[in-house]
């Protein structure tokens, strides 16, 4: 068991860390132009797409466990994909969002509690 939660943050910290790793890079370049540009949206962009796919995998991957009924397994991929929902609302709402009622109460709730 604590084989498949390791294996399950060792895929979620790797594109993490190359992200960060290149944002970085980046920050550091930018304040050394002249003109320095927006490098944290495109970051929020990227980190936005790479917890959609870890979303996606990870449900796949539910799927599968409930199917195989390996319930334990399957309860470590629950309480990851809640982890990655909230990020994932919060990116969408400050891009634009779907529901203006909804995106407001999300952002000030977030707003308070960090």
């Amino acid at each position: 068991m604590l084989k498949k939660i390791i294996v399950r943050i060792v895929i979620i910290a790797l594109p993490l860390v190359t992200l960060y790793a290149y944002f970085l890079m980046e920050s550091e370049a930018n304040s050394r132009k002249e003109h320095p540009t927006d490098v944290g949206l495109g970051i929020a962009i990227m980190l936005f797409f790479i917890l959609t796919v870890l979303v996606i995998g990870f449900s796949i991957d539910l799927i599968k466990r409930l199917h195989k009924k390996h319930y334990k397994v399957a309860f470590i991929d629950l309480s990851f994909l809640s982890l990655f929902i909230l990020p994932i609302l919060y990116i969408n709402c400050q891009m634009g969002g779907c529901c203006d009622d909804f995106c407001n109460g999300y952002i000030n709730f977030m707003n308070r509690v960090f």
